[in-house]
């Protein structure tokens, strides 16, 4: 059976203007690349996520507050909340737990292609240009909908997902696995490999790191800690800031080839297959365009079962 990616999107998240560099592009660049590639896709439009599902892991009255937005552009001039942010936010959650659905219904992986980003958005609290936490809103929605008792969360973005582990940190039923750069380096400058527990794994990379070094630290974490939670659903918070290029947030490193998110991507698949656990992703962080589109192609392709010739199992450096 010919198997394809579901891709929710949709052009609604265009109407949020952002800010440089979190800008509409970003969406744009990923969409015609991904058109012109190989990739057997669906792009699917989703469904606006309800109030409800928002509640599950914001408060009340910070959603308001997002909502209405003029107190926030009166206290935070620099912040780029409008008319449009709330229910394009709201959107990008709901592509997040329709991904996760499709996961779990056809045990294939699914992306939700999504902005405004949401991994630094806590329960009360918005940062780095994130409203509302779309990976919390879709894990949040399995587990109370007894869809799955046990999550794992696998952020890669190159800033640490204070937001996602905010949300989470007393909930017995998520595990969060964040790699991202030294946390003394880059916003939001906590997330320490040494502040570590049970549930919350937080790995540190340092500046100046390569392509071998990234996979092979993101591989072995990676697995082992799949292994160790035996989870029933994987979500994979994707972010594409640690490319070389992307300098605007800080970043610093020298993750140069587009196949190392491919290698990233086909970790946690093989992984996955293995023990049978369905895995969705959701976009965070990518900022330098020109080359957008050919990472996100590039780790969607490692996740999948659908290329035209199969990749192997292990991939090794020479394919880089």
């Amino acid at each position: 059976m010919s198997e394809y990616t579901n891709i929710y999107y949709s052009e609604k998240m265009l109407e949020f203007k952002g800010k440089f560099p979190d800008t509409p592009e970003r969406l744009t660049a990923i969409v015609e690349y991904i058109k012109n590639s190989d990739l057997k896709h669906k792009f699917v439009k989703p469904k606006p996520a309800k109030r409800k599902d928002l509640e599950r892991v914001h408060n009340e009255r910070y959603l308001d507050e997002i909502k209405n937005y003029k107190r926030i552009n009166m206290y935070f001039p620099d912040e780029p909340i409008d008319k449009h942010t709330y229910s394009v936010a709201s959107l990008a959650a709901g592509a997040a737990i329709d991904a996760a659905h499709c996961a779990l219904k056809h045990k294939r992986f699914s992306f939700a292609l999504t902005r405004p980003k949401g991994n630094h958005a806590g329960r009360d609290f918005f940062g780095g240009y994130a409203y509302i936490n779309n990976m919390a809103v879709a894990v949040a929605n399995l587990l109370d909908e007894k869809k799955a008792k046990r999550a794992l969360i696998i952020d890669f973005d190159a800033h640490f997902c204070n937001g996602t582990n905010n949300i989470f940190v007393n909930d017995e039923r998520v595990y969060v696995l964040s790699m991202h750069q030294h946390a003394d380096s880059v916003y939001p400058y906590i997330g320490r490999e040494k502040e570590s527990t049970k549930r919350m794994r937080y790995y540190e990379t340092r500046l100046w790191i390569t392509d071998k070094e990234y996979y092979e630290k993101f591989r072995d974490v990676a697995s082992k800690f799949i292994n160790e939670v035996e989870p029933d659903v994987i979500g994979v918070s994707a972010g594409f800031n640690s490319y070389y290029k992307d300098i605007f947030f800080g970043t610093v490193s020298r993750i140069r080839h587009p196949r190392t998110y491919l290698k990233i991507g086909r970790a946690v698949h093989l992984k996955a297959k293995e023990l049978g656990i369905p895995v969705f992703g959701v976009l965070e962080g990518g900022y330098w365009i020109d080359d957008l589109g050919e990472l996100v192609y590039n780790f969607l392709t490692g996740m999948s079962e659908n290329k035209k010739e199969p990749l192997p199992d292990v991939v090794s450096e020479e394919h880089v």
